[in-house]
């Protein structure tokens, strides 16, 4: 079950605008889910449903860890040398530049929406992604020239659900945590911009996975997206 917190008061206005990529900009968590499930199986681990859920908004190197222990049972159950966090997380990272490269689209909604905000206040993106796939994501669905910054796991000590990323983001745009706004769709996210200090704009996009934010949408097409911005005079 979703969480609703208690949002800012009524003349809060956000100095800022972060956006989190995968599930909101673009729809390659599916394709993110296939790299960890191949990864997985190539060290000898199948990754069921609950699984793979566990796995949702991490980052390269939290999962690169997840399965390097899963591996590491199967190897001593053969009898077998496990294999090392290295290996597992280049295989990962190389897999993800082969499959997610072919489904870099945005989602509805997504151009429209970080446009309009650029227009106004400044905005960036904080991923989980490693800093070269997320570049060229950015590029990919032409946003590099209005995004201030992005900000990758490979950016900070700790991926999401820590608060790094998003604490990163806030450094960089030059604005208070507080005065800033996050839009998020994964449980990892929302929890790492909550830690962050920022306003949460969850938009699970069809999840099921509970989140916990301030403000609520189904994803940056909802008309409810648009209102909640004229409201902060951000207009689509």
């Amino acid at each position: 079950m979703d969480t609703t917190l208690p949002g800012p008061g009524p003349h809060w206005r956000p100095r800022a605008v972060v956006f989190d990529c995968d599930g909101v900009l673009m729809d390659t968590e599916s394709a993110w889910a296939r790299v960890q499930a191949q990864v997985a199986e190539s060290f000898g681990v199948t990754l069921d449903e609950r699984a793979g859920t566990s796995l949702m908004g991490l980052s390269a190197a939290d999962v690169a860890r997840d399965i390097s222990r899963r591996a590491a049972a199967v190897a001593e159950q053969r009898g077998e040398p496990a294999p090392g966090f290295d290996a597992v997380y280049e295989r990962l990272v190389r897999t993800e530049e082969d499959v997610v490269g072919e489904v870099l689209e945005p989602l509805p909604g997504a151009i429209e929406t970080v446009r309009a905000c650029a227009q106004r206040v400044p905005v960036a993106v904080a991923s989980n992604s490693t800093r070269g796939i997320l570049d060229r994501k950015m590029h990919a669905i032409g946003l590099a020239d209005v995004v201030v910054t992005w900000v990758s796991a490979q950016d900070v000590p700790r991926g999401k659900p820590a608060p790094d990323i998003y604490e990163e983001a806030a450094r960089r745009l030059g604005v208070e945590p507080a005065d800033a706004l996050a839009v998020e769709d994964s449980p990892a996210g929302t929890a790492a911009a909550v830690a962050a200090g920022l306003w949460v704009l969850g938009v699970p996009h069809g999840h099921d996975e509970p989140i916990t934010s301030h403000f609520r949408a189904e994803s940056l097409a909802d008309p409810a997206v648009g209102d909640m911005l004229r409201v902060w005079g951000l207009p689509l």
